[in-house]
């Protein structure tokens, strides 16, 4: 949305009919797996835009064979032996402020006036222009870790292959350069155990543990890469899952205090669920050149007034990731410092950590075509009138150097990734096909439609003929396998008398009948009928 000079940013909601009365924040993660753990100091004002500095370097003697001592007079070699000269040497390098500055568009004071919970609104607005601070400074770490970095790696099925990385102008896009001519800087492999392995020694004799050796400790170094890759890495082969599993609590303590989240081989790994990630835009296989398109994690989209953040799915899809042994010595982060040169000049105090602040004054709003004195096309930018002070924006600045100290301490990996990769995982037993289910809590309704018929053989109290009857005893007939109420069944002696009596005491349940020896009963609300015969008298 353009901004007019008569027109201010009106991204504040406003209250119409059922509007909630909370608002609420979007919970996307903070984007801190670098701020921390990066050695930090300060730039010193009134000191120029760019400082050298030399590290003196240790020298390896040069080994060889020992003679033996002559036992002779002090005259010649004996007092004076032959000796291999130690030289010194320094390595000289520089480092230079940079800057960058973010600002939002205007605010108009009376607009805000007139806005509906603008006080918890704005307290929303400040937590959001705070994590943009963290993730600008942690942008800017991951970029430099790679700039600084003495090696970067494309890995593949061999091995590695060295290869020079190139931002252009807007660091949108990464260009690789096999560094040995005829190589390739295009990545073949994902990042393995195996890949790490090989730079564990390198890294101790560059001085990853420092000046000395722990004697019988296993060297640590971290591993910086995404969560996904840690799963990988850990959990992913099961070929090494087991050899790199906690044995208790007190072993996983000393990794997760340094924010790691697990471990692999002699690697502590710290997850960074916003690694540098890119697609690939070309590949020369001539000279083995490699352009990536960078991938950021998250995109804009049109919200209901202005824009929103929205998870990129195209982050998640992004076929080539970078990941970093690394050392916290590696590289020191200077932010710029500013101090009054003069107590009179109060307004030469400044903050360039990133941290905002709300200015009312020099305000502009877009810019105007002017003539400048040759008569070309310039730029002119367009004052606000702020003289009743209701008009205002947010801005920082951030300014700082980084000093790379030990860049050998820090290695990047160029990868390839994709997504989990998903293996089918079928049933042990065949489809059960779909059962009859019932889910009603009602009883089951009355018959309406075509009633059930029972057929059962009556049985006599004794076998006596002309003297056994059919004797039922009285509240004992189930109907459903409920019992019913009713009253005694007695003194029939033929099967058509009974028939007469059950009509006669239990017509609820239905008609009576006789087929042959059997009786019936028709028109029955039951499905099932229990009749207790007595069989003695």
């Amino acid at each position: 949305m353009a901004i007019s000079c008569t027109a201010f940013a009106d991204y504040i909601s406003r209250k119409v009919e059922h509007l909630d009365d909370n608002i609420i924040m979007s919970m996307h993660p903070l984007d801190s797996q670098w701020v921390g753990h990066v050695s930090t100091g300060r730039f010193p004002a009134n000191d120029g835009v760019e400082h050298t500095f030399d590290r003196f370097e240790n020298v390896f003697p040069k080994l060889g064979a020992w003679t033996d001592v002559q036992a002779a007079s002090c005259v010649g070699a004996p007092c004076d032996p032959a000796s291999t000269k130690i030289g010194l040497g320094f390595t000289r390098d520089s480092y230079k402020l940079q800057q960058t500055s973010y600002e939002t568009d205007l605010f108009c004071w009376d607009l805000i006036l007139s806005a509906d919970r603008a006080t918890q609104q704005f307290a929303h607005f400040v937590r959001v222009l705070r994590r943009i601070s963290t993730i600008v400074w942690s942008y800017r770490f991951r970029t430099e870790a790679l700039r600084i970095a003495k090696f970067r790696w494309v890995c593949n099925n061999n091995g590695f292959t060295a290869v020079n990385a190139t931002w252009n102008a807007d660091m949108t896009q990464l260009t690789l350069t096999p560094v040995t001519a005829g190589g390739s800087a295009l990545p073949t492999s994902k990042l393995s155990a195996r890949h790490l392995q090989r730079r564990v020694d390198p890294q101790i004799r560059a001085g990853a543990e420092g000046g000395s050796i722990v004697k019988n400790a296993q060297p640590m170094l971290e591993l910086v890469t995404h969560m996904e890759t840690v799963w990988n890495l850990v959990e992913g082969d099961s070929n090494l899952t087991d050899h790199w599993r906690f044995q208790s609590f007190s072993d996983a303590a000393k990794y997760y205090k340094y924010g790691w989240t697990g471990s692999v081989g002699n690697f502590g790994l710290r997850a960074d669920a916003y690694s540098l990630r890119f697609n690939i835009r070309s590949y020369n296989q001539g000279t083995g050149v490699v352009v990536l398109d960078v991938v950021y994690p998250y995109r804009n989209i049109a919200a209901t007034e202005g824009i929103k953040e929205d998870v990129n799915n195209d982050y998640d899809n992004a076929p080539v990731q970078i990941d970093f042994i690394w050392h916290r010595k590696a590289m020191t982060s200077l932010v710029r410092d500013s101090k009054a040169i003069n107590p009179e000049m109060p307004f030469a105090a400044r903050d360039f950590a990133g941290k905002w602040q709300f200015v009312l004054d020099n305000l502009t709003c877009g810019t105007a075509v002017a003539k400048d004195a040759s008569g070309n096309d310039i730029q002119i930018p367009i004052p606000v009138d702020n003289s009743r002070r209701n008009k205002g924006k947010f801005i920082t600045d951030f300014g700082g150097a980084i000093k790379a100290e030990y860049p050998e301490l820090a290695e990047a990996f160029i990868s390839l990734r994709e997504p989990a990769c998903i293996v089918d995982i079928p049933t042990c037993a065949p489809d059960p096909g779909y059962p009859a289910q019932h889910y009603g809590s009602a009883n089951e309704p009355c018959v309406t439609g075509t009633p059930y018929v029972i057929s059962q053989v009556p049985i006599k109290s004794d076998n006596t003929p002309g003297t056994a009857t059919y004797e039922v005893p009285a509240n004992s007939i189930r109907c459903n396998g409920m019992m019913i109420v009713h009253p005694a069944i007695s003194g029939s002696t033929t099967i058509q008398a009974l028939v007469n009596e059950m009509n006669a005491k239990l017509s609820a349940l239905g008609v009576w009948s006789t087929n042959g020896t059997n009786l019936i009963l028709t028109g029955s609300a039951c499905t099932s009928i229990n009749i207790p015969w007595k069989d003695t008298p």
